[in-house]
């Protein structure tokens, strides 16, 4: 059995440990903050019309990316911010790797999700009835709107547009496949917009939530000058 100075030792040593681990977590999200806050102002300075930037990076990344002459992970959250390409108006998801610190800035690896909302997307669907419905667009067909088709978004060719994924009437649903042929060109020239990607980076996915719209581009060895001209 411990006597009582081994365990007052123990017990301080525990408390020791404790208050070492307290400081130096409490160290390094000081730290992440003031880098993180450097970033924002980066960012900033690159897309000046930018609004509602946020930016963080791993805890555990930041002895590493203090020493170095990169950093190896960063996201940043864009509100609002209006692409270059279209004049859409959307918010930005950012996850950047391997970002250099010297000048022209280097991003090894890019990925980024534009989020259109749904109010814009609506607006411009082509489809006066439209509304999201199990992360699909669902208009009224047939005589009277009796009938639901539920659209998807897909891209091709610098064009984001939709396709019928599904169609029920009365209830009762029908195959896509036995639709008329040219249904499909329809409704693709109806809703077909142009969108084409930044410089570098290309269209990987498109996809709809109760958020809206999300196109997400990817994208390797990136200049950030050529971004921000192009974003």
């Amino acid at each position: 059995m411990a006597t009582l100075p081994q365990m007052l030792k123990k017990s301080r040593t525990r408390i020791a440990i404790a208050v070492t681990a307290l400081l130096f977590f409490g160290g390094a999200i000081t730290v992440e903050k003031l880098v993180s806050s450097k970033i924002v102002t980066r960012v900033e300075q690159q897309l000046p019309s930018a609004s509602g930037i946020s930016a963080s990076i791993p805890l555990l990344e930041l002895p590493s990316d203090l020493r170095s002459d990169s950093i190896k992970s960063v996201k940043i959250k864009i509100t609002d911010y209006t692409l270059k390409s279209n004049g859409t108006k959307t918010s930005l998801a950012i996850s950047a790797k391997n970002i250099s610190k010297s000048k022209p800035t280097q991003i090894g690896s890019l990925d980024i999700t534009a989020t259109i909302p749904v109010s814009k997307l609506l607006e411009e669907s082509g489809f006066n009835d439209a509304e999201i419905v199990d992360n699909a667009l669902q208009i009224s067909v047939g005589a009277g709107g009796a009938g639901k088709a539920l659209l998807v978004p897909e891209y091709a060719n610098g064009q984001i547009y939709f396709q019928i994924k599904s169609v029920s009437v009365m209830g009762s649903p029908i195959p896509a496949s036995s639709l008329p042929a040219d249904i499909q060109d329809q409704i693709k020239s109806r809703s077909a917009k142009d969108f084409s990607a930044p410089q570098g980076l290309t269209v990987k996915s498109v996809s709809l939530s109760s958020k809206g719209l999300l196109v997400n581009f990817q994208g390797n060895d990136i200049q950030l000058d050529n971004l921000r001209a192009s974003l």
